[in-house]
């Protein structure tokens, strides 16, 4: 089924890989909804990882994490998702279920504070290390702000020249929102 919301259906589909016990990465955890969604799919067994360069997004999200009394299963780093492979502690490279990202800006914040392409591809790319073989990788992309463009074309052509060999990607957009469409990569990788 899909919902007539973008994330929901993104969510719809890591929930073919999540499971108690699983390990997860919040590559951007602006108001911290994704963050408690994995925290609460992963469960008391599972982990966590949440990246913010914003020190206001990592409260929000720490706040909403304590609020909704979700498992103590997740670490925030107040850091940009570029630095994942560093912070993610080694013995959950390989392993990681899921990583989300959420490209664009802080809803409600300053909008000049973005995600950039350079640290984007970095932490993209990161991802794919860390990442389990049959994880899956999502980027939600919005590009209707200033340099929104330039990070959704990056990141596209970046996952359209991955190996059909060691990765499946799929693109879904909502084609018909006024202004910019939405568009969700997902890659799995193989």
């Amino acid at each position: 089924m899909i919902s007539n919301n973008i994330l929901s259906f993104a969510k719809s589909v890591l929930c073919e890989v999540l499971q108690p016990g699983s390990i997860c990465v919040d590559a951007t955890v602006g108001n911290g909804y994704d963050t408690v969604f994995l925290s609460d799919q992963a469960g008391s067994t599972g982990r966590v990882f949440g990246f913010d360069i914003q020190e206001e997004a990592v409260k929000q999200t720490e706040q909403r994490l304590n609020e909704e009394c979700q498992p103590e299963n997740w670490t925030i780093f107040h850091s940009g998702h570029e630095k994942m492979l560093e912070l993610v502690p080694a013995e959950f490279h390989g392993r990681v279920n899921v990583v989300m990202f959420n490209l664009g800006f802080l809803p409600g914040s300053d909008k000049t504070i973005i995600t950039k392409s350079e640290t984007t591809l970095e932490a993209i790319n990161a991802s794919l290390e860390i990442l389990a073989k049959g994880g899956i990788l999502c980027i939600a992309i919005y590009a209707g702000h200033p340099g929104g463009d330039e990070e959704d074309i990056a990141v596209r052509e970046y996952c359209n020249a991955l190996d059909y060999n060691a990765f499946r990607v799929i693109q879904s957009e909502m084609i018909n929102k006024p202004g910019y469409p939405i568009r969700m990569l997902f890659v799995t990788k193989l």
